[in-house]
């Protein structure tokens, strides 16, 4: 706040001592400038401040161009009085248009300051919708790889399962056969004399 109060006293400072600067340059000058060229030349100044220090310093410039215009280069000179009426519609005209064109270089600049922000502004929400998007993706792609995962484990597990359970059976295949061949065997031998006797009777 303090910073931009200085600026501001920096505008008006500027304002009258770059009046009076142009006014004493144009002066000396003397005969080799007439009415229009003060005019023209004041009235850039006028716009220089507009645009670099804002509407109010170049009020301020205008103001003051307006009354150096009508000390020292309209008749009678070195006095603030106008003997001819046509003077006074050049003065008059000359403040209504340094003080417009202040006002419009200004309110062009502060446009200017104000698209630039949200230029930046807009710079700044699309990095951070960027960033967003890119953290969504990234999470998105955790998931679907966790999914992905705990699918093949599940397969995996599944099938651990099955060979387990094919590898238990086989198992119990192996232990149940010799039981049967002996109670084969067993029978065999036990029918056999049963049916020599059978034979012999």
């Amino acid at each position: 706040m303090p910073a931009l109060a200085d600026r501001k006293w920096t505008g008006y400072l500027v304002a009258v001592l770059s009046v009076g600067a142009l006014t004493l340059l144009l002066k000396l000058l003397g005969d080799h400038v007439n009415a229009t060229t003060v005019s023209l030349a004041l009235l850039l100044n006028v716009l220089f401040i507009a645009t670099r220090w804002g509407s109010i310093p170049a009020m301020v410039a205008s103001v003051v161009a307006m009354l150096c215009f009508n000390f020292f280069f309209l008749p009678p000179s070195g006095t603030f009085n106008i003997a001819a009426t046509d003077n006074w519609i050049a003065l008059f005209a000359f403040l209504i248009t340094a003080v417009t064109a202040g006002q419009l270089s200004a309110r062009v600049k502060k446009r200017a300051e104000e698209a630039e922000t949200g230029k930046r502004e807009i710079g700044r929400l699309y990095a951070e919708l960027r960033e967003a998007f890119e953290k969504a993706s990234h999470a998105e792609a955790l998931r679907q790889s966790e999914k992905l995962k705990s699918a093949l484990l599940a397969n995996q597990s599944q099938t651990l399962l099955e060979q387990a359970a094919v590898a238990e059976s086989k198992k119990l295949d192996v232990q149940v056969s010799p039981r049967y061949g002996v109670w084969s065997a067993l029978t065999q031998t036990i029918t056999a004399p049963k049916s020599k006797i059978s034979s012999a009777s």
